[in-house]
């Protein structure tokens, strides 16, 4: 957070002989002093998972700590293992930014060392507030740098990359990769607020599992695009499987996705990874991918059709010849047989097996989309259409 609020908390310990501790108004902790005896379980949890145990902060909450405003005496907590405290709330014009934690046990803290802590709060709420102001602008000048790099905002990609790196927001690595998180509602529509806020946090969960500038975050819309520095091999996969883990469910929208690029070897590649991610992500929605993680490496034929789609809509190039077997009663029926019989590269056997049905009923379908479609499935050409017909129509999600 900031180094004066190390120091602060140094200081406070040394003169107090008390182990001293800050978190933020989130229970994650900040800062601490160093502790030679007598810590207790919550502190060591607190320390190495960087941020209190649900349960404790629960109980916290119960007892008011959020809403004071002086120092408040908590008990100690034999199931926790907790050993008493003192909670000084840290406050700057009535903001609330985190609490200075003192041990309150063998001996509790006199009035004079209360004094003393509440002094020595003032200072850092000032400092809190300083650092949080800095990150703030530090946060704003990444993501219009970001931005900036993936094409979603004016500027120079070759600068804004130097810049990342120049400015120590970005690591060098030996890979880069893009990953895009998205909660797509009915028919694609954009997913609520909520979902959208929950993705955000989820990936601030993911920044801080991270070493520090490995990796970057910027929300577009209703995206979350992580920039991703790699350091060791199939990184970026498991960090999408770590995002859509700490998103969750997606109760109040559609399902959660997190679409993966390639890895790149320069961040200068990263626009086109952004749109490698993007992609993936919006595939796996339309024709149904299971799992929430999907990766632009396997989607097979369909990197070809969605590359040469752009922004168009699928459905728009739909050929005359499948759009007949779309207006057919048996439609439905024909166009299963005709995806897996095309997806199985025409071996009959195998297609039959499949839908199972006989080898003869197989024929007899074949021949009933011959007739509807005009189209002769012995033609190399004709198969062809009808098989980027039917990822255009899965692309349109009218197929999901």
């Amino acid at each position: 957070m900031s180094d004066d609020v190390q120091a602060l908390v140094d200081a406070l310990a040394a003169e107090l002989d008390r182990p001293t501790g800050v978190d933020d108004r989130h229970f994650r902790s900040v800062a601490y002093s160093s502790h030679p005896e007598g810590v207790d379980s919550v502190r060591i949890a607190s320390i190495l998972q960087r941020e209190a145990p649900r349960r404790v902060t629960e109980w916290l909450e119960s007892l008011g700590v959020q809403e004071a405003t002086e120092a408040l005496r908590v008990p100690a907590n034999a199931e926790f293992e907790m050993a008493a405290r003192v909670c000084v709330p840290l406050r700057f014009d009535a903001v609330p930014l985190g609490y200075l934690w003192l041990i309150d046990e063998p001996e509790p803290l006199t009035d004079e060392q209360l004094g003393e802590a509440g002094r020595y709060a003032e200072e850092f709420a000032v400092a809190l507030y300083r650092a949080r102001l800095l990150e703030r602008d530090d946060r704003r000048r990444e993501r219009e740098l970001v931005g900036q790099l993936l094409g979603l905002r004016e500027g120079d990609a070759t600068l804004a990359a130097e810049e990342l790196l120049r400015a120590g927001h970005l690591v060098k690595a030996p890979t880069y990769a893009v990953l895009v998180a998205a909660a797509p509602g009915e028919e694609g529509e954009a997913a609520p607020d909520a979902v959208r806020v929950r993705l955000v946090d989820a990936a601030e969960q993911l920044r801080r599992a991270v070493a520090p500038h490995h990796l970057l975050v910027l929300v577009h819309g209703g995206e979350v695009v992580v920039v991703l520095a790699c350091t060791s091999p199939g990184e970026s996969t498991r960090r999408a499987a770590a995002l859509a883990a700490a998103a969750g469910g997606a109760e109040e929208g559609g399902r959660t996705l997190v679409g993966v690029s390639d890895e790149f070897a320069t961040t200068g590649a990263l626009r086109a990874g952004y749109r490698q991610a993007r992609a993936a992500g919006r595939v796996a929605a339309a024709i149904g991918r299971e799992g929430p993680v999907a990766s632009w490496g396997d989607l097979g034929a369909y990197r070809v059709v969605v590359t040469m789609l752009g922004d168009r809509d699928p459905t728009d190039r739909i050929p005359d010849s499948f759009q007949r077997l779309l207006a057919a009663d048996e439609g439905p029926v024909l166009i299963e047989t005709l995806e897996r019989y095309l997806d199985l590269a025409g071996d009959a056997r195998a297609a039959a097996d499949l839908l199972y049905i006989h080898r003869s009923s197989l024929y007899g379908r074949l021949h009933r989309i011959e007739e509807i479609a005009a189209v002769d499935l012995r033609s190399g050409e004709d198969r062809l259409e009808l098989h980027l017909a039917v990822r255009l129509w899965r692309l349109g999600g009218v197929g999901g």
